[in-house]
């Protein structure tokens, strides 16, 4: 490999996500000089988690990219709805105002990201190399100082001063690192599907969720004004992907009109597409030379799009520390200490959010396990619904995982 193979020695980031991107932009706007590589060579990707947080929408705003989110097809949430055995027993309302805390955000992913992107390549300390795949890295001295990646044959090393994985839930920078991954005992997964939306549907932008015993999913209006539909499915029961009429499904716990739509339109599905629901954090998010952030450090599960709000949280933190270091002259004897701060200051808020993450899980399994469980919760869902007492208690039970857990500002 010839030195005109090889890569400027800034800073280094593997995996084009929420987490790398973001995390880009912040330190190329600040004049470090960043090569971020992906093995995809476009955005646009089969699934991405579509929600934003009120905590991710403010974290938008504070990065400076506020615009980004106005430019791409977006649609903010106008409620929370809930029904068991195809009636709606709760209605919450989505609180948000341009003077407060905004509402939460269903967003077009990739259109984001590549919104950030452009963002970036503003900067000339910037470099983006979509389409190239990590093979292996590279060390010296015992210390990670790059990767070696391939493209169309082509092989090519990228040196940096830090190395940061942001390569997702299955990080295989993670594991070329010998950094290991601590998983939670998950009970369920998820299959994904898309369905033309009915008119009435997006009048205005409902979360749905929808109980039976034998049946649990959520709908919502996509940014594609298309349903999106996520269908809970027994951990290891991925066989349930077969030649299952998903349409009648749906339409068995849904109100008839509803109902009559999913039938109308089974020729339009699409999917499933399967998640596997991975929930864990590594115990040690850096090694010598090297970082992990987002999902590489903690994947998340998918109820309330945690993944995407944790990834700019993090990005946010990681600037805080590393502004500094490099413009310090980016000792190589400090390093250690920063990235391990950086850990011990983001760790508490991943692990509380997947711990409530899991609750929510754990609430699931109990309702359906037993119809002598079941049949109890329907009549209290009902009795409940009727008074109309649960819906701020939800929107408190809720708030930690809609605005963070801890205070998260950008300071450089």
């Amino acid at each position: 490999m010839s030195t005109d193979d090889r890569s400027h020695d800034g800073i280094l980031i593997v995996g084009a996500g929420p987490a790398g991107v973001v995390i880009a932009y912040l330190l190329a706007a600040r004049g470090l000089p960043v090569t971020l590589l992906d093995q995809e060579p476009e955005f646009d990707r089969v699934f991405r988690g579509e929600g934003l947080m009120p905590a991710g929408v403010q974290a938008l705003r504070d990065m400076g990219l506020g615009d980004c989110l106005a430019r791409i097809p977006t649609r903010p949430l106008d409620a929370w709805d809930f029904y068991v055995e195809g009636r709606r027993r709760m209605r919450v309302v989505e609180p948000g105002s341009p003077s407060g805390p905004p509402p939460t955000h269903i967003i077009h992913p990739s259109a984001l990201l590549a919104a950030i992107a452009e963002q970036a390549q503003a900067y000339d300390t910037f470099q983006f190399y979509p389409g190239w795949r990590v093979r292996d890295l590279t060390r010296r001295d015992g210390q990670i100082c790059g990767v070696q990646a391939e493209r169309a044959g082509q092989t090519r090393e990228f040196i940096g001063s830090l190395v940061m994985a942001a390569d997702g839930r299955y990080s295989r920078l993670r594991k070329l690192a010998g950094l290991s991954l601590t998983k939670a005992a998950t009970q369920f997964d998820v299959l994904w599907f898309k369905l033309p939306a009915p008119a009435a549907m997006l009048c205005e932008t409902a979360f749905s969720v929808y109980l039976q015993r034998q049946r649990q999913f959520a709908v919502y209006p996509s940014w594609d004004e298309r349903l999106q539909i996520g269908w809970i499915i027994e951990k290891g029961q991925a066989q349930q992907r077969g030649d299952r009429d998903w349409p009648e499904e749906f339409a068995q716990a849904a109100p008839p009109a509803l109902a009559d739509h999913f039938r109308r339109h089974r020729d339009d599905l699409v999917g499933p597409i399967f998640l596997d629901v991975i929930v864990g954090y590594a115990p040690q998010w850096s090694a010598p030379g090297l970082l992990l952030l987002g999902d590489a450090a903690h994947p998340m599960a998918p109820n309330r799009a945690q993944g995407i709000n944790m990834a700019f949280r993090d990005a946010i933190a990681i600037a805080n520390h590393l502004v500094p270091w490099w413009q310090q002259g980016h000792p190589a004897t400090t390093l250690p200490s920063i990235l391990a701060t950086i850990q011990a200051e983001r760790q508490p808020e991943i692990t509380t959010a997947q711990h409530l993450q899991l609750e929510e899980w754990d609430r699931i399994a109990l309702i359906t396990s037993s119809p002598l469980v079941y049949g109890p919760f329907q009549a209290i869902a009902a009795a409940l619904g009727r008074l109309g007492l649960t819906e701020q208690a939800w929107l408190h039970h809720q708030r930690r995982l809609r605005h963070g857990v801890a205070a998260v500002s950008l300071n450089v």
